[in-house]
């Protein structure tokens, strides 16, 4: 599975060719020797993260990494058939994992190398969950240094959860679920637009 995206190059103020494809052993030594010093240095939540054995020990899981010229820009882990608490007897899709290289994080680089990295990885995610049946329901437990995020995108707070390291469980509803890809297909639209213009 392998999906072209669009993501904002931050400093030149244009839109660029991303992909979205399954995690490979080349992005998990990037991110090893790239991503994990600059996390460290800054002291970030996901400082630790393993994914070597991440990916041994959770095999049920879905890893897909954002590329742009063949640098993992950020990474989604999706858990595909997880029971909602939002809609009582639904499934929708569980981000297990959220995680954007430490160049394109504004609490790390005041002018990030690309935005919306994070945006454009949950309405992956979002698609996934219509493609399935899902009507795009995604649902995650954030770490507190993302709340602000997932609240942006209405995301519904179902309060703490204790079973998960007390952190707060996250539902995207269906009509907002559905609000978010429309915005990325005008978004995707406006830009051939402009490029068939040459602006």
């Amino acid at each position: 599975m392998e999906e072209s995206v669009k993501i904002l190059q931050h400093i030149e103020n244009k839109y660029v060719d991303g992909k979205i494809l399954p995690l490979s052993q080349k992005h998990i030594e990037e991110i090893e020797f790239t991503w994990k010093p600059l996390l460290k240095n800054n002291n970030c939540w996901d400082k630790d993260l393993e994914f070597r054995k991440y990916l041994k020990e959770k095999p049920f899981l879905n890893f897909y990494v954002l590329e742009y010229n063949l640098v993992a820009q950020g990474v989604i882990v999706l858990y595909p058939n997880y029971e909602s608490r939002l809609a009582l007897g639904q499934n929708i899709i569980y981000v297990n994992l959220l995680t954007v290289a430490p160049w394109n994080r504004l609490d790390l680089k005041q002018t990030p190398d690309y935005k919306g990295i994070g945006t454009t990885l949950i309405t992956f995610a979002v698609i996934h969950s219509m493609n399935l049946g899902f009507e795009g329901r995604i649902g995650l437990h954030s770490v507190k240094e993302s709340e602000y995020f997932y609240e942006k995108m209405n995301f519904i707070n179902l309060g703490y959860d204790k079973n998960c390291c007390n952190l707060k469980y996250l539902e995207l509803p269906t009509d907002e679920a559905e609000l978010l890809v429309l915005n990325h297909l005008l978004l995707c639209n406006l830009n051939n637009q402009l490029t068939i213009y040459g602006y």
